[in-house]
């Protein structure tokens, strides 16, 4: 078999793999709102405020448009709220060392991130509206624990890394950002998330 017949195989594998474990999470997916309990006064401005708010069957779609810098600002601080507060029920009620460390990598990582993004709408656009009808992504992990708990987090969570994958690739590939900060947070949470993608994938097909 021809060498460029079998990577046409293999990608085409992996693009139907793909497909069929995101019906799997979306078929399986419910709605919960969002609450930041872990954010600063500042940051939770943007959870009371922005609406958007999911009802159980509902779920956040990866078909976000970055079409300017501030795009991205606006939506990357609820994508990462949503994150932090996901992974503090995590932390609290995980049995696994692991994964009490990623839920703690998330917070501070993300956390510093977003007081930074803040920090770049107040300074460089006062006054652009900051809050965005924002849906979020995952499911309420509120009640979940055990394996259930570490399963449901890893699925949601690599399809909610993906989405900023897709936003902060946007973002460069595009030219859009102004600044050199955004350009290289950018490049960061790109290069992070994909690395943690793969780490998640792992963890699921071992756990």
């Amino acid at each position: 078999m021809k060498k460029t017949t079998l990577a046409f195989i293999i990608v085409a594998l992996a693009v139907l793999l793909g497909l069929a474990t995101y019906m799997t999470v979306a078929i399986s997916w419910a709605g919960g709102g969002v609450f930041c309990p872990f954010c600063p006064p500042d940051q939770q401005r943007f959870q009371d405020n922005r609406g958007g708010r999911m009802g159980p069957g509902m779920m956040g779609h990866m078909d976000v448009t970055i079409n300017s810098e501030y795009d991205f600002l606006v939506h990357m601080i609820p994508h990462h709220e949503e994150a932090v507060y996901t992974a503090g029920i995590l932390k609290e009620n995980t049995e696994r060392e692991e994964m009490e460390n990623f839920a703690d990598e998330i917070i501070r990582t993300q956390s510093e991130e977003i007081e930074m993004m803040i920090s770049w709408l107040e300074a460089w656009y006062p006054e652009k509206e900051h809050d965005i009808d924002y849906q979020p992504m995952m499911r309420n992990l509120e009640n979940l624990e055990g394996e259930e708990l570490d399963r449901i987090f890893l699925e949601d969570m690599i399809f909610h890394h993906m989405e900023a994958v897709m936003m902060s690739q946007q973002l460069l590939s595009r030219g859009l950002a102004e600044h050199e900060e955004v350009d290289a947070l950018a490049r960061n949470i790109r290069n992070a998330q994909r690395q943690e993608i793969m780490m998640m994938r792992n963890w699921l097909a071992r756990w």
